[in-house]
């Protein structure tokens, strides 16, 4: 394979993000480790790196896009929009030759740059197998845990899917990467078994589908696509790059797909704890911080709070109604699907943020790329005090400083601030010698400040240091995959329950906290994620970015279909199931606070808990969990931090307790209605949970 000199990499999940200001408009911007750290010189030589920025001009920035936050040896390209899903058009903007690469996300653009001679691939962390000649191999590797980190801390092994083998007899793991052909030949001498994957790593997509339907639905449902690797409960496939999401769909059971993307970090420890200044470094910086104390009886009020269901829930109804095409969402009207494909699924981002912003939230847009299209998970933080903070009057000058061009002459700046960081390693004859991002790039480390937060927003409150974050979130898309003919771009997917239910509890509980402000320890983070449907992408996108920028997640609860209730029994599910068990011990204690604040309304059925780790065994929950990989929860998981679903009662039940009672309209355009009261009592229990994981 030709030796690549140049790569022009499209801003998305895998590479970064952009800073964007109060009135979204760029100011900075914060890549993903891998590709920081190439384009600060380590690992890649003589590579010359592009970053092209899809619907950005050039006089969109503040201030000059070459001086700005780009580290030394990156290039910022802004492409116009037509530019976008045009990979051949890059040439009138990126000059190109045969040992060019592209790097993107999108499978969709990756193929349409195969065809203009560009060589594609999906994630930069594998260009450096690129720039020494050698083509990555797509490949399932099974084996002792502890032998496969040792194989994967050598480098040149990308791992797409990490998780024990689904086989009870069996300790080994699994993992999925793209790795070189000497890392395969160590694998080989590892002892591990190999299983090459037969598709194109670098213009084309894994996905794990998987059913609770028989041999026959499947089949008709594969056609005559290739499997890649099969199992029971679940096959692997690759899709093309004109594929679009919904072309293969199992109908007639409980079918889901995940989609495998290249995550360098996916085999990391994650953080488990916030970013905090202790004892020693509290002595360092005395003149800057102050700690911030909930009072004790402000506390003690917060952990007895029992709020009513009618006070968490009083817009439940209206805002599931607008969601799911009742009444009208926006000034445009009602909505006919919040499918990716379906233009009204960018209405539905859209009012949310609308809707967090009327709240007193100040709501973010998490971007990425799939098949050919942007979308957003909406994002909205409820900041913990923690224990300290910068004091506001230091903290709002700085933050007003790193937004725009440094002061100039810059000594007398840095004098100042080192006079405020007398112990703190922070040298002003040294940087005031270095680059302004340089600069820029130091005091944020001094102050602390973290891009998994977005500090850089004036309007924006933010969170102590020692405040975790605790996730709330549900898709906000829907489906009607299951009906014959169905046309995702034109076709309806009220998706009133799958989940429109869960989805108007976010935004119930959202309005509930804000109430809260200012007496929380922890950080409240409500998340609605896009593109659950066509296989956990922003879900698994935004997990990967919060481990890559080294988030304190303290736990995740989703909520997903939580409305359908067709009996007097009020049965529901909690899954903290996962097929890593040391993953699941994280999750258990999460699904025991949720079933315990359910328990003390008295309104539900006691849950149903899900502590398996594989997905057969039903109806034992103790072996088995259905939802394991199957919702958003999962993308958590994979991430190795605890996380719990709630549900309606979808799955199989024990012989001693009623039928199990899932949701016939399950991914159909008859999912119209649900039980208002039965979901309005399982939010009103998540509430209950969140407030005392927060305080």
């Amino acid at each position: 394979m030709t030796r690549i000199t140049k790569a022009i990499i499209i801003l998305d999940q895998a590479s970064g993000a952009m800073r964007l200001d109060d009135d979204e408009r760029p100011i900075g911007l914060d890549l993903m480790p891998d590709l920081a750290d190439m384009a600060a010189g380590t690992g890649v030589t003589r590579l010359e790196l592009i970053l092209a920025v899809p619907g950005l001009e050039r006089d969109a920035f503040e201030f000059d896009l070459d001086g700005f936050a780009a580290p030394q040896g990156l290039q910022i390209v802004p492409l116009p929009p037509l530019a976008y899903g045009d990979a051949a058009g890059l040439a009138r903007h990126a000059p190109t030759d045969a040992d060019t690469a592209f790097v993107a996300a999108d499978r969709r653009l990756r193929g349409e740059a195969a065809a203009a001679g560009l060589v594609p691939v999906p994630h930069p962390a594998l260009l450096p197998m690129l720039a020494a000649g050698t083509r990555p191999t797509s490949v399932r590797l099974t084996g002792a845990r502890a032998t496969l980190e040792r194989l994967a801390r050598k480098g040149e092994v990308i791992p797409m899917w990490f998780q024990p083998v689904q086989d009870t007899a069996s300790a080994d793991w699994a993992l999925i990467a793209l790795m070189s052909p000497v890392r395969m030949i160590d694998s080989v001498l590892l002892g591990l078994g190999v299983q090459p994957l037969d598709y194109d790593p670098l213009t084309q997509d894994l996905f794990w589908t998987r059913t609770e339907g028989d041999a026959a639905e499947l089949a008709e449902a594969l056609g005559d696509r290739k499997v890649l690797y099969a199992e029971p409960g679940q096959i692997l496939t690759a899709m093309r790059p004109e594929e679009a999401p919904e072309v293969f769909h199992v109908h007639g059971a409980h079918g889901h797909s995940e989609y495998l993307a290249p995550d360098p970090g996916l085999m990391s420890a994650g953080a488990s704890e916030a970013v905090d200044f202790d004892t020693p470094v509290v002595g360092e910086l005395p003149k800057i911080l102050e700690a911030v104390e909930i009072h004790p009886a402000v506390r003690k009020s917060i952990l007895l709070i029992r709020p009513s269901c009618s006070s968490v829930t009083p817009q439940y109804v209206d805002d599931l109604d607008r969601y799911s095409g009742v009444t009208a969402l926006d000034g445009h009207g009602m909505i006919v699907s919040r499918h990716t494909a379906h233009p009204d699924n960018k209405r539905a981002e859209s009012q949310l943020m609308r809707d967090l912003r009327a709240m007193g939230y100040c709501p973010t847009r998490h971007d990425f790329t799939h098949a050919g299209a942007t979308h957003s998970n909406i994002i909205a933080d409820l900041p913990g005090l923690g224990r300290f903070r910068i004091k506001p009057a230091i903290l709002e000058r700085y933050r007003r400083i790193l937004r725009e061009p440094l002061p100039r002459p810059l000594r007398p700046f840095l004098d100042e601030l080192s006079r405020l960081l007398p112990e703190a390693a922070f040298s002003s004859d040294m940087l005031a010698e270095l680059p302004e991002r340089v600069i820029k790039t130091e005091i944020e480390r001094v102050l602390k400040l973290r891009p998994w937060y977005p500090w850089w927003k004036l309007k924006c409150p933010l969170p102590g240091f020692g405040a975790g974050i605790i996730i709330v979130g549900a898709h906000l898309d829907s489906t009607a995959a299951f009906d014959s003919e169905y046309d995702a771009t034109t076709d309806a997917a009220p998706g009133r329950d799958d989940n429109g239910s869960g989805l108007a509890a976010v935004l119930s509980l959202a309005r509930w906290f804000a109430g809260l402000q200012n007496r929380l320890t922890h950080t409240v983070r409500f998340c609605f994620f896009n593109a659950e449907e066509t296989g956990l992408v922003g879900s698994k996108a935004y997990a990967a970015h919060l481990k890559a920028m080294g988030a304190p997640v303290r736990g995740v609860v989703c909520t997903d279909m939580i409305g359908y209730n067709s009996d007097a029994n009020r049965l529901f599910e909690v899954h903290a199931g996962y097929s890593d068990p040391a993953v699941r011990d994280l999750s258990d204690p999460l699904a025991v606070k949720l079933a315990s604040a359910a328990a003390e309304y008295g309104a539900l059925a006691p849950a149903q808990i899900y502590r398996g780790a594989s997905w057969s065994g039903a109806p034992d929950r103790n072996t088995y969990d259905g939802a394991i990989n199957r919702s958003d929860h999962a993308a958590f998981h994979q991430q190795g931090w605890g996380a719990v679903l709630a549900s309606e009662d979808f799955f199989a039940n024990l012989p001693s307790e009623p039928t199990n009672d899932p949701n016939p309209n399950y991914h159909r355009q008859s999912d119209q209605s649900i039980d208002m009261d039965y979901a309005r009592d399982i939010t009103c229990a998540v509430a209950r949970m969140v407030t005392l994981m927060a305080v």
